[in-house]
């Protein structure tokens, strides 16, 4: 019987960090048979309150998820990096051949109706990898 890992997925935001946040959590939850996922950020700051009553709108819990740095050990754990927005996309260092990177940005939002709205954007993406991470399993 073969081995197949779960793919290592790492999400990054700039300075928010409710993009991140929100898609670790949709892969992990979404996506846990297929991808394991961590939220890194440029910068670590506090959460954006509606952050947390959006996504359990969305029924995923956030409360306990670890926001990661942005830093050399969480790009060599990853398969493929994820920017969320343009600023992040630019911090990327150049990465091993073996790391895939993608940006889907993602507008900052700044409050609920704008948390909500790039809450359903980012949910959507991370349906989508995991639809092609399916059908390549």
């Amino acid at each position: 019987m073969s081995y197949k890992r779960k793919a290592h997925v790492l999400f990054v935001g700039s300075g928010d960090l409710c993009r991140a946040m929100m898609a670790a959590a949709f892969a992990n939850s979404l996506g846990q048979r297929y991808m394991e996922a961590r939220a890194a950020a440029l910068y670590l700051g506090p959460l954006a309150p509606e952050l947390l009553g959006a996504m359990r709108e969305a029924g995923v819990e956030i409360a306990d998820q670890i926001l990661h740095p942005f830093d050399a050990s969480n790009l060599a754990w990853a398969d493929l990096v994820v920017t969320l927005d343009e600023a992040a996309d630019r911090a990327c260092p150049a990465l091993p051949e073996w790391v895939q990177k993608r940006c889907y940005p993602v507008a900052h939002p700044d409050n609920l109706d704008s948390v909500r709205r790039a809450r359903d954007a980012i949910k959507q993406r991370v349906e989508g990898m995991i639809g092609g991470m399916a059908m390549i399993a």
